[in-house]
């Protein structure tokens, strides 16, 4: 009797349940899985742990199904859950789609990953858990060898690191025992819990994780001020009214077909981009003013798109939809056109292709306009002092009881428990790291890139990918690539 392939996943959050359900729907030898998980957020990783239920998804519930090729998959489940949005008198106008709780989605993440190993059970898989960090691999014994914290060494002849993104980094060196401090902000509902309501709260970031952060000390009943502070003071913005779209221009045929086999350069992206919008009847000049206005004041960029959350230009919902095309074009683009863009317009990009909820934008206004919340930038000091922070941001200081920390992740893009791991494979040659962040992989395999080749048995999942795939936390993506993974893994 053959051998079994053994596959090792590396992570056990939600890309790993994404590629556990892949490989459940997909014809193939059977195989031995084994997915090494030390924490306790098995299937759920950071972002959808138990937490806060004011703490919700960012994508509507139907673009949240992990179950490639079947887009109510999530719906399904919520339905036979009984689930149901939170009072419509909440929401006001701006009801737009239902935004589970992150905790729900995580618990379908736990019955995903039960219903797909059961699956592969039945069809002759072996699937087991292995609850150790796994802290160094290199290839070996044709394949590779993994080894545990404890020391313990496991074969593999296919590895893909499902790693998740880690926590935010420390750019002010306040990490340790710094009372009034919180270096990571989830679980809110533990971290949160013990700032007085009348504190002064700084929050280091304005992207979704601060937005978070504010929804809970509302929801938590804080009554003092609270600042959210970054170097360029950009909020998310609010996503509108979803609508269906089949792309017809903005494909990853096309710009193969444009490539030739070479590169695309950036003005060619936005000259399709531009094809595309003109022939769904939409202004491209939508997109131009949205981008001239980022640093327009954070209240009043608010304010004007909850009024354009029903509008009737479709032009942001348009782009949104490019997402999962974006890891097809992002490798076809000159090097300098990807540095360029990062440097010029990844907050703009981050802002409009990952939204808010409508229903949180207008939290947030409302609790803007009652003095509440201020949204600044220039942050650029935080400060101990003997009662609290100074925390330097648009030329002034700013005292503040609590810090909050819930600014991006590492430049790098490695979890600082993944580091060892990721210096190993490395050093043994079978990994690279790429300038822009992560490792470098192929785009048409996810493979680990090294030495000018792709490596036969590592592949990579998640945030690890940045540099190379640009895109790689949204649902959507993830879904994709792990759907293309899964069929790499039971190829011959």
């Amino acid at each position: 009797m053959a051998r079994k392939r053994e596959i090792a996943i590396v992570g056990g959050g939600g890309g790993a349940v994404c590629l556990l359900d892949a490989l459940s729907q997909i014809p193939g030898p059977p195989a031995a899985v084994t997915v090494f998980e030390p924490s306790d957020r098995l299937w759920r990783g950071r972002p959808y742990q138990r937490d806060a239920d004011c703490i919700v998804v960012n994508l509507p519930s139907r673009a949240m199904s992990v179950r490639g090729g079947d887009p109510r998959h999530f719906d399904r489940w919520l339905t036979d859950r009984r689930w149901q949005p939170g009072d419509p008198r909440d929401l006001g106008p701006y009801d737009v789609a239902a935004f589970p709780p992150r905790a729900l989605f995580g618990e379908y993440l736990e019955t995903v990953a039960r219903h797909a190993t059961a699956r592969l059970d039945e069809c002759g898989w072996r699937v087991r858990l292995v609850r150790e960090r796994v802290v160094h691999a290199a290839p070996g014994a044709g394949g590779a060898v993994l080894t545990t914290e404890p020391g313990t060494r496991h074969r593999a002849d296919r590895v893909v690191l499902c790693t998740g993104a880690g926590g935010p980094h420390d750019g002010f060196g306040l990490r340790g025992p710094v009372a009034g401090f919180v270096p990571d902000p989830y679980p809110v509902s533990e971290t949160l819990a013990g700032i007085d309501p009348q504190d002064t709260v700084a929050v280091l970031g304005t992207g979704l994780t601060a937005v978070d952060v504010v929804l809970a000390l509302r929801a938590g009943g804080h009554r003092g001020p609270v600042y959210m502070l970054s170097r360029h003071g950009v909020l998310p913005a609010v996503r509108q009214q979803p609508v269906a779209h089949t792309l017809r221009h903005f494909t990853p045929d096309r710009f193969h077909a444009l490539s030739g086999g070479g590169e695309v350069g950036f003005d060619e992206v936005v000259r399709v981009l531009r094809e595309e919008l003109t022939s769904a009847g939409q202004d491209f000049a939508e997109l131009e003013t949205e981008f001239a206005l980022l640093r327009e004041d954070p209240v009043r960029r608010l304010r004007r798109q909850l009024d354009l959350v029903h509008g009737q230009n479709l032009g942001l919902r348009i782009l949104q939809h490019t997402l999962p095309v974006a890891v097809d074009v992002w490798p076809l683009m000159p090097y300098r056109d990807r540095t360029e863009l990062l440097r010029r317009h990844y907050r703009a990009l981050h802002s409009l292709c990952c939204p808010m909820p409508p229903s949180t934008a207008a939290r947030l206004l409302t609790m803007s306009e009652a003095g509440r919340l201020r949204v600044t930038g220039g942050l650029s000091d935080v400060r101990r002092t003997r009662q609290g922070f100074a925390v330097a941001a648009d030329g002034r200081l700013i005292h503040a009881d609590t810090v909050v920390n819930a600014v991006s992740v590492a430049p790098d893009r490695v979890p600082p428990a993944a580091a060892p791991l990721v210096r190993s494979l490395i050093e043994a040659s079978a990994a690279t790291a790429h300038p822009h962040g992560g490792l470098r992989v192929r785009r048409e395999n996810s493979r680990l890139v090294a030495d000018g080749g792709s490596q036969e048995c590592f592949y990579a999942l998640g945030d690890m990918t940045f540099g190379s795939l640009f895109i790689t936390a949204a649902i959507p993506v993830v879904v994709k690539l792990a759907r293309e993974i899964a069929g790499e893994l039971v190829s011959p």
